[in-house]
């Protein structure tokens, strides 16, 4: 089992409130709580969607156990002894990935140890990103068989100016519909407040991520 947690919040929204009055067409500040709202609501959304984080966000992923050895049987339909390939990566969600902050081993009394950073590798280059067991090491055996692992990372573009044009313009599209629609009582539906529009289904689909393997 696995489980994935935010631990921080983004510092600021993908979109500031200007710019997001600026598309509507809004020039008074009566709906700025509920403008400002709709940022936040627009961006889960788009995070949601496409499987990423856009801002710099922190995130802990719990895991049971490291990943398994391969074993590969004699031919003859037996397994052998002992594994003989070990699985040397662990794909972490929510890409692009900026940096691993600790791995952390839990005992069956609950006490944590950190697994040494120099026996793996922080794969940022790869998307999802990747943590890699070095070449002369192995996978240890956490004490805890439920959530033994615990992951913290930090993943996103960056800061706003860094989330990519195209998932900007989507963002603002789906703000349009969301405060177009607002009164109308429903929240589902494509005629209703909770309809995202094409266009910002367009403009995430290239940036979702289809499978972490």
């Amino acid at each position: 089992m696995t489980a994935l947690i935010r631990i921080t919040a983004p510092a600021e929204e993908p979109l500031t409130l200007a710019e997001a009055k600026a598309h509507l067409r809004v020039t008074i500040s009566d709906d700025d709580a509920l403008i400002t709202a709709l940022i936040t609501a627009a961006r889960l959304y788009c995070e949601d969607f496409t499987r990423r984080a856009l801002v710099t966000q922190g995130w802990r992923l719990w895991l049971d156990s490291f990943p398994a050895q391969d074993a590969f049987g004699d031919g003859g339909g037996s397994r052998p002894a002992a594994p003989s390939v070990i699985r040397r990566f662990i794909h972490l969600p929510r890409p692009p990935l900026l940096s691993v902050e600790g791995v952390t081993l839990y005992d069956d009394a609950d006490s944590g140890t950190v697994f040494d950073p120099s026996w793996y590798f922080v794969d940022t280059g790869s998307a999802p990103g990747r943590l890699a067991l070095r070449s002369n090491a192995i996978w240890p055996v956490p004490g805890r068989a439920a959530n033994g692992i615990r992951i913290d990372f930090t993943a996103g573009f960056g800061a706003a100016a860094d989330v990519p044009r195209n998932i900007r313009q989507g963002l603002l599209a789906h703000i349009a519909q969301l405060y177009e629609n607002r009164g109308d009582g429903q929240l589902l539906g494509r005629a209703g407040a909770g309809y995202v529009p094409d266009l910002a289904h367009v403009l995430y689909k290239p940036f979702r991520v289809l499978t972490l393997v």
